[in-house]
């Protein structure tokens, strides 16, 4: 209070007056000593204000008082206290219960006025002897404005820093002691008051003598103290400093208890419980200083409780409570409050599985006593993720609301086709340390695969080790989790619930949805493996597909596939494999043919869609490529046929001679090259990648396995296919040879065509001389059209030869990459190709100490998944 302020001293004045008519009929009580006391009273209480009152401590101080006069009182104030809660009349029920408890202490008899100064708390009555208790009259104004104004200049000095406190030598800024002048003159303070205040310290409550330090959240030592005493104070007020800590750890987890969760509030839980069997301890020393306060209730302050046994009460057998016992009984108290504020600290910016490691990461510490705490704790904060863990591996359902768990669920995606590959994750940062990554691992594909059978196969067939898993699951507690390791039951259930639950995906795959015939499906009709159908499937297409790309109908080749089935032994495939093929035209560019854009499908929905559907795109690049090989084998050939047919014509025109020879040797390298390449495409590749596809998915264990084994036969297929990205060097050669070839095809129908103008026109030039005879003019139109001819032809070996030296400069190009590459069964090809050394000799580059350089990469041994083969395909000669 301030008394300069009119409302400071209205208040006084009724103060003075409640006084006045409380002594009005008590002889000896003077009303100015009584105002003294409140004042005080009011003042000190003012004080601690600002702390929490603990309801749990204030109650069970009131049973104890109320359990000297009876049980039948105690058992009176429990009805009472359970029905004051239920009802919630009171606002601030715990200050309530806990101003009345002081009242009570205040009550005495008329007769024993000296009582009051016993039964107040101790930090008024460390102030009375500061109060003019013999004032008369209306001296109480000048008194109380004094006494306040001593207390105001101590605030103020204290605020400004005039009183310099000095750190102790404790780890943590927990007690400063201060040479400043208080209201004890003697530094040697009764222990009783000294341990009276320790006790609020260790509440949180500041006093007299140990004073709150804002800046640390401990306390400073405000009073002179023997050394002795000042030493033990130090080292027990730590406990005041470790309960704050605490404290202001669960109110700041309370505000964010929304952000962090539930593994948050549960180690908010079992901490709020530790400070509460911690107040329990503190109620039994504050009992038993209330005892011992009574006993010694006529000895002088001064003497204190140390010399409670010597007094008028040495016949009481119980030892009064000292500064060494009070650090006795708080020495375990002190060692679990500070793994409780490590293990706080530690956590304050976690959340979920984060949290629940580094709770973890405490247990292990060499310390017995220290294990047993961080283990509660951790069984406590364990308690949310067991229920969400076993949620999860039963039923498939996640309830996870603040992303706590370490499975993850995007409620972006509603597509049962991207279920398995992208709605669940691990989030690897929420994985407790006591879960290792398989472990997880098993856990995310034990729940996928339970929604993948409920809500994309529709199955709901139930899982023999799915109740005896859920019976484990009861009869353990969340101390399991961290304790799991391979050989424990309920570990053995949880990998024999995986297993069962994968296998049985498998089997719905297999049966259901014929998964193996929808793989065999698309290694017959995307990558080639029919050769009937294809063939007549492209022999059916040529006439289209040499229009530009903008003219074709997708309808009219849809109707072309379909022929191709009912021509081939396509037709006996099934039908829900049938219908799944499909026409798809790319994109086309300015220029393009058929031949670009075209591109047999194979739709993947439903359950097989989790399979293959992120993989269309590699079947789509894969067919293209051998799509584009077919297409030049069927072209060498029909050329080869077409030249057979122009060397029947040679007794009729000789002069063709030198040109065939030309497109012999220059068709047969190529031949020799596409044959090669298609071979090791189709028996190298494909076969030996299929035959371990097959063991693979015959020894998965679960979807993934089979996910994973696809996956890498594609990724073998396209490497041997030269489609990967380390291959783009050699694709763009391959892609050259490939144009060179065309250009030849060209060549040999322009040649072709020109060879049956030439040969019929002779035939009929014959059929006229035969008839008619002939003349100047027929002679002279045959001379012209000889020339022609003969230009044609030699226009035609001057392409040929320009066509042969770029076709074979690429091709040397290409044999030295395939030589060079790291894979070994590519050098391998590179030999099969100049199995004569043809190119070699004609080009230094491949020499045999620059060719050695290169290879000499195959000495560090192939991948396990490079495509070997035992297959070795006889040579053609040029």
């Amino acid at each position: 209070m301030n008394s300069d302020r009119p409302e400071d001293l209205a208040k006084v004045n009724l103060l003075y007056d409640l006084c006045l008519r409380l002594s009005k009929n008590e002889k000896g009580v003077d009303p100015n000593r009584l105002l003294d006391i409140t004042i005080q009273t009011l003042s000190d209480h003012k004080s601690l204000s600002g702390s929490t009152v603990n309801e749990f401590v204030v109650i069970e101080g009131i049973k104890r008082k109320l359990s000297v006069v009876g049980v039948e009182e105690v058992a009176t104030f429990r009805d009472l206290h359970r029905k004051l809660k239920t009802h919630c009349i009171l606002k601030n029920r715990a200050e309530v219960i806990a101003l009345l408890n002081s009242l009570s202490e205040l009550t005495v008899p008329p007769e024993r006025p000296d009582k009051i100064l016993v039964e107040m708390p101790l930090n008024t009555l460390a102030n009375m002897e500061s109060l003019n208790l013999n004032s008369k009259g209306k001296s109480w104004e000048t008194n109380w404005a004094n006494n306040n104004a001593s207390v105001a200049m101590k605030k103020e000095n204290l605020s400004q820093g005039s009183i310099k406190p000095h750190t102790l030598s404790s780890p943590s800024p927990r007690v400063v002691w201060s040479e400043g002048s208080g209201r004890f003159d003697q530094p040697n303070v009764s222990e009783h008051v000294i341990i009276q205040e320790l006790l609020y310290s260790f509440q949180g409550i500041e006093g007299k003598i140990l004073k709150r330090d804002l800046t640390s959240s401990g306390f400073f030592i405000g009073h002179k103290l023997s050394r002795p005493q000042r030493k033990l104070v130090e080292r027990l007020a730590e406990l005041g400093w470790l309960h704050n800590k605490l404290e202001a750890f669960c109110e700041a987890d309370k505000q964010r208890a929304v952000s962090k969760g539930l593994i948050a509030q549960a180690l908010n839980t079992v901490i709020a419980s530790e400070m509460t069997e911690f107040y329990r301890i503190l109620a039994d020393l504050q009992s038993q200083l209330h005892q011992q306060t009574e006993r010694t209730i006529d000895s002088p302050m001064s003497e204190g409780v140390s010399r409670g046994s010597s007094g008028s009460h040495s016949s009481l057998n119980q030892p009064a409570l000292t500064l060494l016992q009070l650090e006795v009984h708080m020495r375990q108290p002190l060692k679990r409050l500070r793994w409780l504020v490590a293990v706080c600290e530690a956590c304050q910016d976690k959340k979920g599985g984060a949290l629940a490691s580094t709770v973890h990461g405490f247990l292990r510490n060499g310390d017995p006593y220290a294990s047993n705490v961080v283990h509660s704790l951790l069984v406590a904060v364990c308690k949310p993720l067991y229920a969400m863990l076993s949620r999860w591996i039963l039923d498939g359902e996640l309830e996870d609301p603040f992303q706590e768990f370490f499975v993850h669920t995007n409620l972006q995606i509603k597509s049962d086709d991207q279920l398995w590959h992208e709605k669940y994750k691990v989030r690897e940062s929420m994985i407790p340390s006591f879960i290792s990554m398989a472990q997880a691992r098993k856990i995310l594909a034990t729940g996928k695969s339970i929604n993948f059978l409920h809500q994309v196969c529709e199955d709901h067939s139930p899982v023999n080790s799915r109740e005896l898993l859920r019976q484990a699951l009861e009869n353990n507690s969340a101390e399991a989790l961290f304790s799991l390791d391979r050989h424990s039951d309920l570990q053995s259930l949880m990998d024999t619930t995986y297993l069962e639950i994968s296998r049985r995906v498998l089997d719905v795959l297999n049966t259901k949805y014929k998964f193996m015939e929808h793989m065999q499906a698309l290694r017959r009709y995307l990558l080639l493996g029919q050769g009937d159908f294809i063939r007549h499937l492209m022999e059916l297409l040529e006439p289209e597909l040499r229009k530009p790309a903008s003219d074709l109908n997708s309808h009219h080749l849809t109707g072309i596939l379909e022929s191709a089935i009912r021509a081939t032994n396509a037709q006996y495939e099934d039908a829900s494999i049938l219908q799944r093929l499909d026409v798809r035209l790319l994109e086309h560019s300015p220029g393009d043919s058929g031949w670009d854009i075209f591109s047999v499908d194979y739709h993947m929905d439903g359950p097989i869609g989790t399979v293959f559907s992120s993989c269309t795109l590699s079947y789509l690049m894969l067919f293209n490529a051998l799509w584009r090989a077919k297409r030049i084998e069927w072209i060498l050939s029909v050329m080869w046929k077409r030249l057979t047919t122009s060397a029947k014509m040679l007794p009729k025109i000789p002069e063709l001679t030198p040109v065939l020879q030309q497109l012999y040797l220059l068709s047969a390298e190529m031949v020799h090259m596409i044959h090669q390449l298609q071979y090791y495409f189709l028996f190298e590749v494909m076969e030996c990648s299929w035959d371990k596809l097959i063991s693979n998915v015959q020894q998965a264990d679960g979807l993934d396995d089979i996910i994973k084994a696809h996956n890498q036969f594609l990724e073998r297929i396209k490497a041997g296919a030269l489609v990967d990205d380390s291959s783009e060097e050699l694709s763009t050669q391959l892609r050259t040879i490939y144009d060179f070839a065309l250009q030849l095809q060209s060549q040999e129908e322009k040649l072709h065509a020109c060879v049956i103008r030439e040969v019929r026109r002779r035939a009929d030039l014959e059929k006229y001389i035969e008839e008619n005879g002939t003349n100047n003019n027929v002679e002279g139109q045959n001379q012209t059209a000889l020339k022609e001819f003969e230009a044609f032809l030699s226009s035609t070996r001057v392409g040929l030869r320009v066509l042969a030296k770029g076709y074979q400069g690429v091709v040397k190009k290409f044999l030295l990459l395939l030589a060079s590459h790291p894979d070994i069964s590519l050098q391998l090809l590179s030999s099969r190709l100049d199995f004569n050394d043809h190119y070699k000799r004609h080009d230094n580059r491949l020499a045999a100490p620059l060719t050695y350089q290169h290879r000499r990469r195959s000495e560090i041994p192939a991948p396990s998944d490079s495509p070997i083969s035992t297959f070795r395909a006889p040579s053609e000669p040029l």
